[in-house]
């Protein structure tokens, strides 16, 4: 099998992050379609509401931190003398799981949106956004993340 290219396995890390994020994206506006012309789906009591809100915004508070920790300490256990392409594919699994993570909670929330038509909701929507948009890699980023030395930083900087 040809060995891939370290700018290809950034594409690949890039793409998928976009394809994640503007899933996402197009997830919350449907919801959000959704209940502007239905409303709440199932959930009209407002005790059972206010559950599902707490519930959600504990999930959040759990995966938030769960989303960095964990692929951040995978990041950190990558050798520093494997070859360049082989780091990069352990940063890529790393941030398959962080988006993942990320990507999970917001489906939730969007979820939980339409069953309660909370619009309350939408600020933890925001919080998630926040975070995909910390979370967005970059060359520099995985350069800095992966502690790479100037020669293997100019194989990833784009030309």
């Amino acid at each position: 099998m040809e060995e891939q290219k370290p700018r290809d396995i950034i594409r690949k890390i890039s793409f998928l992050y976009w394809a994640m994020l503007l899933g996402l994206v197009t997830f919350i506006v449907v919801t959000s379609l959704f209940v502007s012309n239905v409303g709440e789906v199932i959930i009209s009591d407002p005790h059972t509401a206010f559950i599902l809100k707490t519930v959600l915004i504990l999930i959040l508070i759990v995966i938030a931190p769960v989303s960095y920790l964990v692929p951040q300490r995978q990041i950190n256990r990558i050798e520093k003398d494997q070859k360049l392409t082989a780091k990069l594919a352990e940063y890529h699994t790393a941030s398959l799981i962080r988006f993942a993570l990320m990507n999970t909670a917001g489906i939730l929330i969007a979820l939980g949106f339409m069953l309660t038509a909370n619009t309350n909701l939408i600020f933890l929507q925001a919080v998630v956004l926040l975070f995909f948009l910390i979370y967005k890699p970059t060359p520099f980023k995985i350069a800095s993340d992966l502690e790479l030395d100037e020669k293997e930083r100019q194989q990833i900087m784009p030309e």
